[in-house]
């Protein structure tokens, strides 16, 4: 039980729901109230939606597992679970199966919305799930670019199925656009900590992404290069945190401007310290570990932001 808790990442399918639930919760929730609306989708219909991202989740990271073991060999053999405790056909049979309970799910919430096209989303990300381990993760900045827009997509799909569940229930567009606006902040936010990570994560392993033929921006570029991208990733997303901190002190939401500064903005000015220093394979795997801790900083923000909205701060 415990090695298929490891192969799927049971803590980053926990951090999915949280997420979810937070971005509905904290968010959307009081949004809706301060126009007078309440959430159209009920708990277990949304629970019904986090169920089905985190059975995708699962299966691709079973199926990532399956075809990266030949690396893994190379990068973290004392980690290694498939072949071991697991057959592989365990992996290719869950990945399967949770792939199918999602689709189900994704195409039965779709017709609750009355917006069928919302199904397909639950075929094309584990889709593109498996043409990331098969292909594009081995190419260069593709599986990077994939992995980040999908981190997005957790944080999108729950106001993507919330607004079109409103709008089946006559609600107007433009009662929408604040949450909207969060929506893609926050999608936004989560899109480049994760390319951010990712990057650093091919940096650690380029030793066996070189042996194994993956095209990598590591090992194309070089160390020395990528560091400076990754100087540049960092920059770009202090700049665009710094604009959101202006917009929420412009609306005297101090409480929430002091934490992204502490919890955020500051751990990335010294993320580009460590980034500038990192030698070995041990610093960029704590940098990983680094960068993640700062993207769930910045995503729980939500929870300071819930306090404001409840108590009803304007945003306008």
């Amino acid at each position: 039980m415990v090695a298929y808790l490891r192969l799927f990442r049971w803590p980053n399918l926990l951090m999915v729901a949280a997420i979810q639930y937070l971005f509905r919760y904290a968010i959307i929730q009081p949004l809706l109230k301060s126009k007078g609306l309440e959430l159209a989708l009920s708990h277990g219909e949304f629970f019904l939606i986090v169920l089905a991202t985190m059975l995708i989740t699962a299966a691709g990271y079973a199926i990532n597992d399956y075809f990266d073991l030949r690396t893994d060999r190379i990068n973290k053999p004392h980690r290694i679970i498939l072949g071991r405790k697991i057959s592989r056909r365990s992996a290719i049979f869950y990945h399967s199966l949770f792939n199918i309970i999602a689709v189900l799910l994704g195409a039965y919430m779709a017709i609750r919305v009355q917006y069928w096209p919302l199904g397909f989303v639950f075929l094309i990300v584990p889709t593109l799930l498996w043409l990331y381990s098969i292909r594009y993760k081995r190419k260069f900045l593709m599986g990077n670019v994939i992995v980040a827009v999908l981190a997005g997509f957790v944080v999108a799909i729950v106001w993507v199925f919330e607004s079109h569940a409103l709008a089946a229930e006559g609600v107007r567009d433009f009662d929408f656009l604040n949450i909207s606006y969060f929506s893609r902040v926050y999608a936004l936010f989560a899109f480049l900590t994760t390319l951010l990570r990712e990057i650093i994560k091919d940096i650690e392993d380029i030793k066996g992404d070189a042996k194994t033929g993956c095209k990598t921006i590591p090992v194309l570029a070089g160390v020395h290069s990528t560091k400076k991208l990754l100087i540049f990733l960092t920059i770009t997303i202090i700049i665009l945190v710094g604009w959101f901190q202006i917009f929420i002190l412009l609306r005297d939401f101090d409480l929430l401007f002091a934490y992204l500064l502490l919890a955020v903005q500051i751990p990335f000015i010294i993320m580009i310290n460590k980034i500038m220093t990192a030698k070995e394979k041990a610093d960029y795997r704590n940098l990983s570990h680094f960068s993640k801790w700062i993207m769930v900083a910045g995503i729980f923000s939500m929870f300071i932001f819930s306090f404001y909205l409840q108590g009803g701060f304007p945003l306008e």
